[in-house]
């Protein structure tokens, strides 16, 4: 528990991995990252194994596959091909007036579901990497 709050505490998981909310309250486990309560919500509605940091206990598995992937790694990975300055579908700022439950979903769905923007080479639909939840995603799961 206590190398999850570490983790929190780094720059690049300080705020919401999604909308970039200050301060993220929940932990994305399907993903490994680090999101706020709206996006954790939304993430819920698709199936995403979501633990709140400050009410839940994380194993040592858990938290090793926290801290291979987090914010920064995730969204290197998904967000590879994305422009912010193209497209109609900007990146959610955070603010009261992007953070609709309707903007977030279309968003969380382009980039976690149809993986819109990651690249290519890097299909992490087809990985065989199993995160916490023994799912397949992609991203590293740390031997503990």
């Amino acid at each position: 528990d206590n190398r999850v709050r570490k983790l929190q505490r780094l720059p690049s998981n300080k705020k919401c991995a999604d909308c970039t909310a200050k301060l993220p309250s929940a932990v994305n486990l399907t993903h490994g990252t680090f999101v706020c309560m709206a996006c954790s919500g939304v993430h819920r509605e698709f199936n995403h194994r979501i633990k709140g940091i400050g009410h839940s206990s994380f194993t040592a598995e858990e938290a090793s596959f926290l801290s291979t992937n987090g914010n920064d790694v995730v969204n290197a990975k998904l967000l590879a091909r994305f422009n912010n300055n193209s497209g109609f579908l900007r990146a959610p700022d955070g603010s009261a007036t992007t953070v609709n439950g309707q903007v977030l979903r279309v968003w969380l769905r382009r980039k976690y579901i149809d993986c819109e923007w990651q690249e290519k080479d890097n299909d992490t639909k087809n990985n065989s990497n199993a995160s916490p939840s023994k799912t397949s995603n992609g991203y590293q799961a740390q031997a503990t």
